[in-house]
């Protein structure tokens, strides 16, 4: 978490006005402001309207809640067009909708060559009897960027709506969801140095229309629809803290400083011998986040070792479940991930690449 998110939770939690909504007293005031402010934060981060920002626990249980609502409004013979570049939190909700309503589930698969979405298949797949499309802004675990402005727009063509992925997304590149044209966009702050909570944009006429599983006291429109229960309100101080942040940062500035570090980490894992990199070889259009194997080393052991030197990795599939099967790599114990935040640096990556050339010289 950055300091001034940090800050921004220790000071709601000390101010004497942690209290809860809809009351007559300045606690209750400042707590419904609370909310107010941080969907215009929100809104100007993600490029959307402000009444259409819901808050909650994080983006795995938000989107089940919002499936489970659109599982509602669908009918057998309807269809729901997922990709295999996919979060399982973007695959198996969509999956549990489909089997609740009699609907059919597919998946758009991706070259595994190069980690690109296969467009062709997925203007195959989505037709007439499609009503949502799910798709990543950003593999979690290779980083691809699918197009989401033709995946958006062959989508609307048909009469679909499209919920968009942006956990993998949002830390790296500007948002405009008034540009995108999705109906849903779901990001986790954690992600972009939050605390761990949830986000997700619903277009409003949408988000009145669902029929939203809620008690009976909840709101019937507006995002408190999706709200469940009292907010957490020192969390979403610390969101909206983190949202200023990254506004106040610029996030093409981020994005070229995270470029200047990729670069070398990409280029240069690609130049160990032993050493496989998955997914896209290029830097066009994908996140700073790269997988790779190394030669008779499971992803386990390399995390291991990796982390004996402080150099923290992840191992296995990182819930990307669907990219690894595709990838031939399930069996074998998955990938290691490693990725660019704010806080890398030039050391940082000189470090992990000699780490690696060193499991490879054994």
């Amino acid at each position: 978490m950055v300091d001034v998110a940090i800050n921004a939770m220790r000071d709601w939690s000390t101010n004497g006005s942690n209290a809860n909504t809809g009351g007559f007293f300045d606690a209750a005031r400042a707590c419904d402001a609370l909310l107010s402010s941080t969907r215009e934060v929100l809104g100007e981060f993600l490029g959307a309207d402000p009444r259409g920002i819901c808050l909650g626990a994080n983006m795995t249980t938000m989107t089940l809640a919002f499936t489970r609502a659109i599982a509602l409004t669908l009918r057998p013979g309807d269809k729901i067009v997922g990709t295999r570049l996919d979060h399982e939190a973007n695959v198996s909700p969509w999956r549990i909708a489909c089997e609740a309503a009699g609907a059919e589930h597919v998946l758009v698969p991706f070259d595994p060559s190069n980690g690109r979405l296969d467009m062709a298949e997925f203007e195959r797949l989505v037709d007439d009897r499609t009503r949502w499309v799910a798709v990543t802004g950003a593999s979690n675990l290779i980083g691809t960027m699918p197009d989401l402005k033709a995946v958006i727009a062959i989508a609307h063509k048909h009469g679909a709506r499209v919920f968009v992925d942006a956990v993998a997304l949002a830390p790296h590149k500007q948002i405009c969801i008034r540009e995108l044209g999705c109906d849903v966009l779901a990001t986790s702050p954690y992600k972009w140095y939050g605390p761990h909570a949830g986000v997700m944009y619903v277009e409003p006429n949408l988000l009145n229309s669902l029929p939203v599983a809620k008690v009976r006291a909840a709101s019937n429109d507006g995002p408190r629809r999706f709200e469940t229960g009292t907010p957490n309100f020192e969390g979403i101080a610390a969101v909206q803290a983190a949202a200023r942040f990254l506004i106040e940062e610029d996030m093409q500035k981020l994005n070229a400083i995270e470029g200047a570090l990729f670069k070398p980490l990409l280029e240069g894992l690609l130049d160990i011998d032993g050493v496989t990199v998955l997914g896209p070889h290029d830097l066009a259009s994908r996140a700073p986040t790269v997988s790779f194997t190394v030669d008779s080393i499971t992803p386990d052991r390399v995390a291991q070792e990796l982390a004996a030197k402080k150099i923290a990795v992840w191992s296995g599939d990182s819930y990307a479940m669907e990219v690894v099967a595709q990838l031939g790599l399930a069996e074998k114990g998955g990938v290691v991930r490693a990725g660019i935040a704010r806080y890398v640096d030039e050391h940082d990556v000189n470090k992990l690449l000699s780490a690696v050339r060193g499991l490879t010289s054994r």
